[in-house]
């Protein structure tokens, strides 16, 4: 998970919003094509790696926030399901209208607007995938670490041949040399602050829970 990635993430909500704004401000009057621009180019100055909200070595979640967030899912109607549902705008006034009730239903849950209610969103993405990367490594460790427990017993076989014992050697050389590069300590900027990602692990399950429903109405398309 590098720099560019989380930009792309918190940059998701501009791309499925002014997309259909492209693809239809050509055949319109320069006019809208110019304020489209503009609005775009707003946007785009809350998603720039300068501002503090995509600041991931800085913790930005709380518990406040954690429980906020989760209750906005569990409403019925969320403009945000577009997120998870994919889609596009299909005018200038539809963008506007989405704008306003994005910020509208970011601030009815004590938000300061819609880029801090994605702000809040884009850390728990980044800390579930950091979650479960966690997970897939504990247990390549586990299988390396076998592979070489497995090589050294067979090492000690009387009748090794030479060529099999080359071939285990190379076995625990690599399987060394691959742990050793997997616990090798990782002080990327892009890593989500330990205080975030402790919050994140322990909402994990029921922000889980409460998307499932954003996710099983996108299978059903």
């Amino acid at each position: 998970m590098n720099r560019t990635f989380r930009i792309s993430w918190m940059s998701v909500l501009v791309g499925v919003l002014c997309l259909g704004l492209v693809l239809t401000s050509a055949c319109k009057k320069k006019s809208a094509a110019e304020e489209a621009l503009s609005i775009a180019e707003s946007l785009a100055k809350n998603i720039t790696p300068n501002n503090a909200q995509n600041d991931y070595t800085k913790a930005y979640l709380t518990e406040e926030k954690m429980a906020k967030f989760i209750e906005s899912l569990q409403e019925e109607m969320n403009p945000f399901d577009v997120v998870f549902k994919g889609g596009q705008t299909q005018s200038l006034t539809d963008l506007k209208d989405k704008m306003e009730a994005f910020n509208a239903y970011a601030k009815k849950y004590g938000f300061n607007d819609y880029y801090d209610y994605m702000a809040v969103w884009g850390r728990i993405t980044v800390g579930e995938m950091m979650i479960g990367a966690k997970d897939m490594l504990k247990g390549t460790s586990e299988w390396l670490q076998k592979s070489i427990t497995e090589a050294e017993e067979n090492l000690k076989k009387p009748d090794l041949s030479p060529e099999m014992k080359t071939a285990y050697e190379e076995q625990i050389a690599s399987s060394k040399k691959s742990l050793e590069d997997m616990n090798k300590p990782d002080d990327s900027s892009s890593q989500l602050n330990e205080s975030d990602l402790a919050l994140v692990a322990k909402y994990k399950a029921q922000i889980e829970e409460v998307t499932k429903k954003f996710k099983e109405s996108k299978d059903q398309k």
